[in-house]
């Protein structure tokens, strides 16, 4: 309908609405004024135009899937699936909504067997829309491994499809292969080199995968396309702080501080700039400053704790780490910082108690096993220490240092079982290096892995030398 057409059906629509009348529509004059004020975003007006047009037009297919799709915008899946069933005509649209609906309640035998069923049809669009539109409804519902299958055969039939290729590689973000997203941000690349939201994407995955060279020249091509997007400057600097290169980031951030000053997080992102050069007045400073035009939050108390240890200036840190504690007592970094300064300055039980506090949450925390197995170490509460040692071996089975400190746990509390039982862990290389620990061997080719935990085991009989050695 031309734009003197719909104008000339919107006045006369509005004139029935305020004369009071009901003025008769038919079925197309309906669904064009429903799309008219679809795009006016009043969606109130498009439900009582669709309402009317299917109270003088019960079952038009065009009507019904219009209203279906409102049922859909607002999530009501069940009742959307009530209206489409009520038509027994094909209509591609129909469908989709359909399979859409089983997607959302979780009913996926049913949405497959629609899919297919869609994929079968002769009469049906270009299979390469069809294909991409099932990716989309599948990406939409999480199911992103579904949604990639549809999208690669979509592209089998027109593979410089930007929209599919942009699908896709959100689809693989998601599921954090992010080698397959710049590889399908590449493809995007090759056809429309000048694709900024790609380049974008592209610097973003890299960052990703802490390739940040490589994420810093992606956005350098990107802000040659539109060098005015300061989100994108803003990432940039941060992948140039975290690459070494802390001085630039922080011109590039004191710029965009004085062009938008209203941006508080340059703050935030200033003060770990500062922090990573070890300019710690300075980073607290900018935290300040943020806290001024912003509010105390927890995160901004955990950023000032944390310089503040990092400063040795404990009773400080630990001030703030109260203050914190009383909107949040389970704050895992709050807690953390708390029981390494207490760990720090000898206080056990006080550092004790910080770890504690958090392990119910933290079971699989490695960084907090750590130090709960540390502390119960300089406490000489050998037990309770080969406990969280056991826990992180537990979560990493490899981590040759945590096997040693086991070893030399269960070799304190001459625990024969558990010290064989950790030796039978070790790679015979890794024996050795446990062996050099309590031995200075003259030729280390003499021992083979016999011969070592033979020797092993008689250091632990004797256990002379152990409380001499450093975790």
């Amino acid at each position: 309908m031309s734009e003197k057409d719909i104008s000339a059906l919107v006045d006369r629509y509005r004139q029935t609405q305020e004369s009071g009348k009901n003025a008769y529509f038919d079925a197309d004059e309906f669904g064009d004024l429903a799309e008219y004020y679809d795009s006016k975003d009043d969606l109130d007006i498009v439900r009582k135009i669709i309402d009317s047009g299917l109270n003088i037009h019960p079952g038009n297919l065009s009507l019904l899937v219009k209203k279906a799709k409102l049922e859909v915008y607002d999530g009501e899946y069940e009742q959307a699936l009530k209206l489409l069933q009520s038509s027994l005509e094909y209509d591609f649209d129909l469908y989709l909504l359909r399979i859409e609906c089983y997607l959302q309640l979780g009913e996926y035998k049913q949405a497959l067997k629609l899919s297919e069923g869609l994929l079968e049809r002769e009469d049906n669009e270009p299979m390469e829309n069809v294909l991409s539109e099932l990716g989309f409804l599948y990406a939409e519902a999480d199911l992103h491994k579904e949604a990639i299958l549809y999208f690669e055969n979509s592209l089998h039939y027109n593979p410089e499809n930007a929209d599919v290729l942009a699908d896709i590689s959100y689809s693989y973000e998601v599921l954090n292969d992010y080698d397959s997203a710049i590889g399908v941000m590449n493809r995007l690349l090759d056809i429309e080199p000048y694709n900024y939201e790609a380049w974008v994407n592209l610097g973003k995955y890299y960052s990703l995968k802490n390739e940040l060279e490589k994420a810093i020249d992606a956005f350098d091509f990107a802000l040659t396309i539109n060098e005015s997007d300061n989100n994108v400057l803003k990432l940039k600097a941060h992948c140039m702080s975290l690459y070494g290169r802390v001085s630039e980031a922080i011109d590039i951030f004191r710029e965009l501080l004085s062009d938008n000053t209203g941006d508080t997080s340059i703050y935030l992102s200033l003060a770990e700039c500062y922090q990573a050069l070890e300019m710690f007045d300075e980073a607290l400073s900018h935290l300040e400053m943020y806290k001024d035009t912003e509010s105390e939050t927890n995160e901004l108390l955990i950023k000032q704790a944390y310089i503040l240890f990092q400063k040795e200036e404990y009773q400080k840190a630990l001030s703030i780490i109260q203050k914190g504690l009383e909107e949040d007592p389970y704050s895992t970094e709050l807690n953390m910082i708390g029981g390494e300064i207490e760990l720090r300055r000898e206080h056990y039980r006080d550092a004790e108690i910080y770890f504690l506090s958090i392990f119910p949450q933290n079971e699989e925390n490695f960084q907090l096993l750590d130090k709960l197995a540390i502390l119960y170490i300089k406490e000489e509460d050998y037990s309770q220490a080969a406990y969280y040692a056991e826990k992180m071996l537990s979560l990493d089975t490899e981590n040759l240092a945590v096997k040693e400190r086991l070893a030399l746990i269960y070799f304190e509390i001459d625990d024969k079982e558990q010290f064989n039982n950790i030796l039978n862990q070790f790679t015979d290389k890794e024996l050795l290096e446990l062996f050099k620990l309590i031995y200075t061997p003259q030729s280390s080719s003499y021992f083979d892995r016999d011969m070592l935990i033979s020797y092993l085991n008689k250091a632990r009989e004797a256990r002379t030398l152990f409380k001499n050695l450093k975790y």
